[in-house]
Formats: C-alpha cells, sequence, structure tokens
C-alpha cells in the first residue's frame, strides 16, 4: 500500500508543480514582474527539489552512483554538495563522476570555479542553517 501512496504523492507532486508555475506566470505577467519574479523563484524552488532529492532517494544515489564514502541523503544538503564532496574524495564510480560531469557543463557559469559540484559544496554551517 505504501508503494503505491508514494508513487501518488509524487505523481500529485508533479501535477501540483506544473499548476503552480502557471499560476505564478499568470499573476506574474499580469504585474508585469515576470523575469524578475520567476526567475528568483525558479531557483528556490531548484534549490528545494534538490535538497529533497538528496534526503527523498539516499539508497538509489548511494548505491547507483556511489563506491562509499560521503553519503547521500542528509537533508538540507544540495545533490550537487554531494557531488562535489564525493568528486574530491574519488568515491563516485563512473555512472557518478558522468552525472557529476553532466551538471557542471550544463551550468557554464561555474566552470571558473572548478565546476557547479565544486561550487556548490555545503560546509556544515550552511546546511543547518536550511533547517532554520
Amino acid at each position: 500500500m505504501g508503494f503505491f501512496l508514494s508513487i501518488i504523492a509524487l505523481i500529485l507532486f508533479v501535477f501540483v508543480y506544473i499548476l503552480d508555475e502557471i499560476t505564478v506566470l499568470v499573476i506574474d505577467v499580469k504585474n508585469r514582474k515576470w523575469f524578475k519574479t520567476t526567475a528568483k523563484r525558479k531557483f528556490k524552488k531548484a534549490f528545494k527539489v534538490d535538497v529533497f532529492a538528496n534526503n527523498l532517494f539516499p539508497t538509489f544515489w548511494n548505491s547507483c552512483l556511489s563506491k562509499g564514502g560521503y553519503q547521500f541523503g542528509r537533508f538540507g544538503e544540495t545533490l550537487s554538495s554531494v557531488f562535489g564532496k564525493k568528486r574530491a574524495e574519488k568515491s563516485l564510480n563512473w555512472l557518478g563522476w558522468t552525472v557529476s560531469i553532466l551538471i557542471d557543463a550544463i551550468d557554464f557559469t561555474k566552470w571558473k570555479q572548478g565546476g557547479h559540484c565544486a561550487a556548490s559544496i555545503m560546509t556544515d554551517e550552511a546546511i543547518e542553517s536550511f533547517l532554520k
């Protein structure tokens, strides 16, 4: 039963996410603040979904992308931060390295800082501040 409930919850999450995006688009276009407002909201949403995914699926991340060492799953930490830490300790498997390189390639704004994953490494204080 729990398996089906978790699938339904994730489907509802995606459905509400899409409805929220449409609602924000309509309201912000009407108020002529579309680009400025949506850029901030999208970053905040992406950050929260990133933290959520790290915390919700640690078994998947650890078994499919890791060779041990630092673990995925700490609430408050982004996947990018974990990828950065695991790359530093060389504990990603080939698939984990591939995913982290793709993340780095997509965020070209962080190339001069060693890539997105290296630039996104969070300190314990930053992770704890997310929880407040």
